[in-house]
């Protein structure tokens, strides 16, 4: 971030479109904008509302758009009493981590004990998780879009 406010303040744009880099851009969206810096296109907020998985289910929750029941956990306890709630097999989708390279569809006990505990991946108040129930028979698709307002 240091870099980018560094790199502003000598060329002084217009302001700072936040779209290549994948995850680095994503996760310096918040901090520029409480820097003051102007950001174009995609508002930081709205950045992460979608990369907060528990604002994001809140919010498709929100304006009725279907989706497989969901709870977000912070210790491997609750994870595994959701899970066996559920039934198998479950997705694991981490906050703040657009890509889905870190979110994993578990099919037993012992799969989501081993992702929770063996990886990278922290379940804790600081590191929360959203569990879902995943559907086999569904497919998902990302649509990308862009819009003016005239």
């Amino acid at each position: 971030m240091e870099r980018v406010l560094d790199i502003y303040q000598l060329e002084n744009p217009e302001g700072i479109i936040i779209s290549v880099g994948g995850q680095t851009p994503n996760n310096i969206a918040l901090d520029l904008s409480k820097n003051n810096i102007k950001i174009l296109g995609t508002q930081p907020e709205n950045i992460d509302k979608a990369e907060d998985r528990n604002k994001f289910s809140k919010l498709l929750d929100s304006i009725s758009v279907d989706q497989p029941h969901w709870e977000q956990l912070t210790n491997l306890n609750s994870a595994i009493q959701f899970c066996e709630t559920v039934d198998y097999p479950c997705l694991i989708r981490p906050s703040y981590v657009l890509s889905g390279a870190s979110m994993k569809v578990v099919s037993n006990q012992m799969e989501l004990e081993n992702y929770l505990t063996n990886t990278t991946t922290q379940i804790s108040n600081e590191h929360p998780v959203v569990i879902s129930k995943f559907m086999e028979e569904y497919k998902e698709k990302e649509i990308y879009a862009i819009a003016s307002k005239s």
